[in-house]
C-alpha cells in the first residue's frame, strides 16, 4: 500500500522582475534575504527563459505548457477576449491538478488569455485606485509630493516614486494576507496548489515606505542611457527606444528609477518572507513544494528601452527557484537552458502524477535526469497576420484604417548567442533581414550588435536556420496565421 502523501504546491509569481534584482542571481548588492534563503534551500535555474517578453503570452504559454504560436496568444490585448482562444487540446496544468484532487487557488494577478475554470477560488488585486493606477496617482495626491517620474515617451506609465499608501495597505500586502488566511483555514484533507501572483515590481513602480529608501544609487550598478548601444541596434529596437524616449531623462532620474525599481523588488521579498514564515509556522514546510518565478523582466533605459517587449537578457530571462527540502537539492545553481513552460511537466514529475501529462505539452521535467536540456530556446511576440480571425476579434483597433500592429518578432538563444529579428507581417515572411546578434560570453550586457559583422556571418546563418526549422515544425494556430 502506497504511503505517498501528495505535496502542496506554493507558486509565487511576480511581473516584470529582472533576475539581477536578486542576490541569489549574483547581485551582491541586492537586499533580498528571504528569496536568497529560499534559493539556499533549493535549486536556482540561472538560465530560465519565458516564451514571450510580455505578460499575457508568457503566462498563457507557461500554464498551457505550449508555445505562443501554438495557442494563438502572441500579444497582450488578447486577455480581454471572452471567446475561445486556445486550441481544443490545450490543457492548463492547474486543470490537471484540479482533476487530481488539489484545491487550486489564485490570489492576485491572473492576466492570461482565458480564465481557468479550474481555480476553486480566485481573488484578484493588481493596483488600488484609491492610491494609484498605472498612469497616475489618485487625484488627491500630487506627483511632486511622491517623487513621481513618468515615462517621457509613449503612454505615461509611472516609472518611479513613493506609494501614497502604507506598508500595510497596498495590493501585495493584501494578496499575501489572503494567502496566509487561506493556509490557516483551508480544507486540510486535500493538498493545495496556491498561486500568489504579485503585480509588483510592474508599473506603477511605487515602493511603499520605507522601501522607497531601501537603496541609494551609489549601491547600484545603474546603467544610464548608452547612445552607442542604441545606435548599433536593429531598426525595430531603435523604434522602440524612440517611442519610450528614455534618453530624455536626467542622470538623477535614472538613478531614482533604478533605486525605486530595486526597492520595490525588495518589498516583494519582504512579503515573500511573511508568507514563508506562515508556511513554517503552520507546519507546512516539509510537504510544500515552493516555486518562485516571474513572467518576464524589464529594461530600465540602458539603450533607451524602458519596459518589456524586447529580448535583452534582463527581459527574456527570469528568476526560477524551486525549493522542497528533503526532496530537491539545496543550494544548487544550474546553468542548463530551461523554459518557463517546463513548469507543468516538472510539477507532475515531483508530485508523481506523470501519468496525467497531456500529450500536447511541451518542455521537460527539470529534475528528470533522462530529460535532455535544449540546445536553444525560442521567444516570440507580435502579430503575424493582422487579417487573421483572432487578430480581428481581439485587437481593439483592428477595424481602424490606421491599425498597424507590431509584426511577429522571433528570437533564439543558445548558451552563447542571442539572435532576434522581425519575422512575419500580414501573413508573409519578412525578407528584409535586420536584427540583433550578441555574443553573450564576450558581451554580457549586449552592447555590440554583431548582425552585420562578417566574422559572425556563419553564426548568424546557423542560428537563422535553427530558428526557421523550429518555426516550420512547431504547429501554428490558424486563428493568428491564416486570413479570416
Amino acid at each position: 500500500m502506497s504511503t505517498h502523501r501528495p505535496p502542496n504546491i506554493l507558486w509565487i509569481q511576480t511581473d516584470e522582475q529582472r533576475p539581477d534584482s536578486l542576490g541569489c542571481y549574483g547581485s551582491g548588492w541586492a537586499k533580498t534575504p528571504n528569496l536568497d534563503e529560499l534559493a539556499e534551500r533549493g535549486v536556482t535555474f540561472r538560465r530560465a527563459f519565458c516564451q514571450s517578453p510580455v505578460s499575457v503570452p508568457s503566462r498563457s504559454s507557461q500554464m498551457t505548457c505550449r508555445y505562443p504560436q501554438e495557442i494563438g496568444v502572441l500579444n497582450n490585448p488578447i486577455d480581454h477576449y471572452d471567446g475561445k482562444v486556445y486550441p481544443d487540446d490545450a490543457v492548463m496544468f492547474t486543470e490537471v491538478f484540479a482533476d487530481a484532487g488539489y484545491q487550486t487557488v489564485n490570489f492576485g494577478k491572473r492576466h492570461i488569455a482565458k480564465r481557468p475554470t479550474s481555480w476553486h477560488r480566485h481573488d484578484s488585486r493588481q493596483v488600488d485606485s484609491q492610491y494609484a493606477g498605472f498612469f497616475a496617482l489618485a487625484d488627491r495626491y500630487a506627483d511632486e509630493d511622491y517623487r513621481v517620474i513618468k515615462r517621457p515617451g509613449g503612454s505615461p506609465i509611472i516609472l518611479a516614486g513613493t506609494y501614497p499608501g502604507s506598508l500595510t495597505d497596498n495590493p501585495s500586502r493584501r494578496i499575501t494576507d489572503w494567502a496566509i488566511d487561506y493556509l490557516r483555514t483551508r480544507d486540510v484533507a486535500r493538498p493545495f496548489l496556491l498561486r500568489v501572483s504579485h503585480n509588483y515590481p510592474h508599473t506603477p513602480v511605487l515602493p511603499p515606505p520605507p522601501f522607497d529608501r531601501l537603496y541609494c544609487h551609489s549601491e547600484l550598478p545603474v546603467r544610464y542611457y548608452d547612445h552607442d548601444a542604441y545606435a548599433c541596434r536593429s531598426a525595430a529596437d531603435r523604434r522602440i527606444a524612440d517611442s519610450h524616449n528614455m534618453r530624455a531623462l536626467t542622470r538623477q532620474q535614472y538613478e531614482q528609477i533604478w533605486c525605486d525599481y530595486m526597492g520595490l523588488c525588495g518589498y516583494v521579498d519582504y512579503e515573500v518572507g511573511r508568507l514563508l514564515a506562515a508556511v513554517k509556522a503552520l507546519g507546512l514546510e516539509d510537504n510544500t513544494l515552493i516555486v518562485y518565478s516571474a513572467d518576464h523582466g524589464k529594461m530600465l533605459g540602458e539603450w533607451g528601452a524602458g519596459e518589456k517587449g524586447v529580448f535583452d537578457d534582463p527581459v527574456w530571462r527570469g528568476p526560477f527557484i524551486w525549493s522542497w527540502p528533503g526532496h530537491l537539492p539545496q543550494g544548487e545553481q544550474r546553468d542548463d537552458l530551461c523554459e518557463m513552460l517546463d513548469m507543468g511537466k516538472t510539477l507532475l514529475g515531483l508530485t508523481r502524477l506523470t501519468d496525467r501529462t497531456p500529450p500536447s505539452w511541451r518542455g521537460r521535467d527539470l529534475f528528470d535526469a533522462s530529460a535532455t536540456a535544449p540546445q536553444f530556446v525560442v521567444g516570440q511576440i507580435g502579430m503575424p497576420n493582422r487579417n487573421a480571425p483572432l487578430a480581428l476579434a481581439t485587437e481593439p483597433n483592428a477595424g481602424s484604417p490606421n491599425y498597424n500592429p507590431r509584426p511577429l518578432h522571433m528570437a533564439i538563444r543558445t548558451q552563447r548567442y542571442r539572435l532576434d529579428l522581425p519575422w512575419m507581417k500580414d501573413g508573409r515572411r519578412i525578407t528584409e533581414l535586420d536584427g540583433n546578434l550578441f555574443d553573450l560570453e564576450a558581451d554580457p550586457q549586449e552592447r555590440v550588435n554583431l548582425w552585420s559583422d562578417p566574422q559572425h556571418a556563419e553564426t548568424r546563418a546557423d542560428l537563422l536556420r535553427q530558428l526557421e526549422a523550429w518555426f516550420d515544425t512547431t504547429p501554428k494556430h490558424p486563428g493568428l496565421f491564416e486570413d479570416a
